[in-house]
């Protein structure tokens, strides 16, 4: 067994995912020979390893906030959860409880299982806040060359 030099070109926001992605991207290419392929994708991450930061990464520095005015009084409505316990059946009705009742029934019958019927008041119109980090158009990510010897 050899070694042969690589050099290769990562991008990610820290040094560590945009070595994990130059990794990903030559094992894609070059398949992974039962890990001998004199590239990066059969290198370590070592000591021995030399890595340039060609392109510091950009993170973003505030997060938008949008309020969402709710105008008017709330508005609440009366739902009627059937669960299948123990699977992870759940359905929500939302008419009275006698057609609760009705599907509870239908659906035991289905399942062979015991269905709870549960009450819930759902909020029909939300009020609250939409935070949102500005990722896309304010961060940038890194760009870091590894360059060393691989296993062939």
């Amino acid at each position: 067994m050899g070694t042969q030099s690589y050099s290769a070109v990562g991008r990610g926001m820290t040094q560590a995912e945009a070595r994990q992605n130059a990794v990903e991207q030559d094992r894609a290419e070059n398949g992974h020979q039962e890990g001998y392929t004199g590239t990066i994708g059969s290198s370590r991450s070592d000591s021995t390893e030399k890595v340039v930061c060609i392109k510091q990464p950009k993170k973003a520095k505030r997060c938008n906030v949008e309020k969402v005015v709710q105008k008017g009084a709330r508005k609440w409505e009366t739902v009627y959860v059937l669960d299948a316990w123990p699977s992870s059946i759940r359905n929500v009705v939302r008419g009275s409880q006698g057609d609760a009742i009705k599907k509870a029934k239908a659906l035991a019958l289905e399942t062979g299982r015991s269905i709870r019927i549960d009450i819930e008041k759902r909020l029909v119109s939300t009020v609250g806040n939409k935070i949102a980090v500005v990722h896309p158009k304010k961060s940038e990510m890194g760009e870091w060359r590894f360059s060393g010897d691989a296993r062939c």
